[in-house]
């Protein structure tokens, strides 16, 4: 069968045209939603100034600081994401909290830090329900720009180069993701072709690599979002990855398998661990080094601070365990720390007295939490005595989770690398506990070690502000652990 060379022109031209449309859509989106973000906040607060009479004293301070303070809120949960599932009920309570954390610095900026002086500050009401209807319409714009975008996302799809080794990991986790586009699987060599490389049911790859990329530009389908390699790059054949080279320079993302999963599911693919990996990789923990001390300074400032707005809440609580459940109050456990070194952990206890010498993991419904545990679990008020570990240094506000020494032990043997985690302190909340509901098996530690990697390698303090605002989402709507 031959092909009309011009036929073959013409749909490259076409499919070159979806791909730069989507990928202009794309680079676009962050700026103008900025923009929007900057003239619905002047727009309502200058509107609400005027319908009231015109007795607000608007200054330029009142204007521009709440409006950068927002941005950069709705920065930290995603808000200028092109990728952003804005229409999903997690990310509408995070929007929310973020204007609510928002408002809340914004107002002690204004009207106690910048208050002093002869001139009036701005009205406290007007400044309130801006803040409010900004939360509202913004959220409610970006919603229907996901849905709008959702006849976009149908079109594109990833070529994805598979190998029999790293191919059906990556068939798995992307059909555990849920994500929307298509997938079309390649061959990393002609041994895979017209094979099951995932297991019955999946389908076979009919194309080798070498074959297809060399004429990728020519094909009809050339709406590719990118193209990921989910195979040995050392085993691939040389030509392949030169062609791969130009591609990715040509403006079509060519992602490896590990890149694909921190850009879209912010996570580390286990299977591509290696013994020097801290070594072989780009971290922000080394390079700013800076970060690491004075985030123990946030640390100790900020545990101060909070011990003396829940220190009536940890009496309440005290007394509630005594009266209902009896004493100990306080429950303490072997820990791992940085660099594996074991401390002791606080909690208030939760579950009967002797019950930690059974099974490592609380599942769901578990008999040995009591009635006030539960309650405290929930409310994650169980966790509050960890603030005196973060005062002595034991940890960190942010981090992974520590973990109990006998099950650290077991882990070690079972997962390879998994003293990785324990490169920075362990944390009260953490970028694994936000993104992964609390873990009573080896495959929900493994995931959650994904992430932890993740939080390792892009240790900084933008992470660390968004890990707290997910963390008040969590607490608020009792996920994740």
């Amino acid at each position: 069968m031959t092909i009309d060379p011009s036929a073959r022109e013409s749909n490259g031209q076409s499919g070159e045209s979806k791909r730069s449309k989507r990928s202009k859509r794309q680079m676009l989106f962050a700026p103008l939603c900025a923009l929007f973000d900057i003239l619905l906040w002047g727009i309502i607060y200058l509107a609400l100034s005027q319908v009231t009479g015109g007795y607000n004293n608007i200054t330029l301070s009142a204007i521009l600081l709440p409006m950068v303070i927002l941005m950069v809120s709705l920065a930290l949960v995603g808000g200028y994401r092109v990728r952003m599932d804005f229409a999903s009920l997690r990310y509408a309570s995070e929007h929310l909290i973020a204007c609510a954390c928002a408002l809340a610095a914004a107002a002690l900026l204004l009207y106690v830090v910048a208050s002093f002086g002869p001139h009036p500050t701005s009205s406290r009401a007007i400044f309130t329900t801006t803040f409010v209807l900004f939360a509202a319409f913004s959220l409610l714009y970006r919603r229907s720009f996901w849905f709008w975008a959702a006849t976009f996302r149908a079109e594109g799809k990833f070529l994805v180069i598979v190998d029999d080794c790293l191919g059906p990991v990556f068939h798995s986790d992307y059909e555990a993701s849920g994500q929307h586009q298509g997938v079309r699987y390649v061959a990393a060599d002609k041994k895979l072709c017209f094979k099951s490389f995932a297991g019955k049911g999946t389908s076979a790859p009919i194309l080798e690599a070498a074959h297809l990329l060399p004429h990728l530009g020519q094909e009809n389908a050339l709406g590719y979002e990118a193209i990921v390699v989910a195979a040995d790059l050392d085993q691939l054949d040389p030509e392949v990855v030169r062609r791969l080279s130009v591609i990715h320079f040509e403006e079509l993302p060519v992602y490896t398998m590990e890149s694909f999963y921190e850009n879209y599911w912010v996570r580390i693919p286990l299977q591509l661990l290696g013994p020097a990996w801290p070594l072989e990789t780009e971290f922000v923990l080394v390079q700013h080094s800076v970060y690491s001390a004075l985030k123990r300074l946030l640390d100790f400032v900020f545990v101060l601070f909070l011990l003396v707005l829940v220190a009536p809440i940890m009496l309440v609580t005290a007394a509630a365990i005594m009266i209902l459940d009896g004493f100990p109050i306080i429950y303490s456990q072997p820990r791992a720390g940085v660099h594996g070194k074991p401390f002791t952990l606080y909690k208030f206890r939760t579950m009967r007295v002797g019950s930690d010498r059974g099974d490592g993991y609380t599942r769901e419904g578990d008999s040995r939490v009591s009635k006030v545990g539960n309650f405290l679990r929930k409310t994650r008020l169980d966790e509050l005595p960890q603030l005196w570990n973060v005062l002595r240094g034991d940890m960190s506000m942010i981090g992974p989770r520590a973990e109990w020494m006998r099950l650290v032990s077991d882990y070690e043997k079972q997962i390879p690398h998994y003293h990785f985690r324990h490169l920075v302190r362990p944390g009260i909340t953490g970028w694994a506990q936000v993104h992964y509901p609390y873990g009573a098996s080896l495959d929900d530690t493994l995931q959650k070690f994904s992430y932890d990697l993740y939080y390792i390698r892009n240790f900084s303090m933008r992470l660390d502000a968004e890990v707290l605002l997910k963390t008040l989402h969590v607490v608020l709507f009792g996920k994740g652990r």
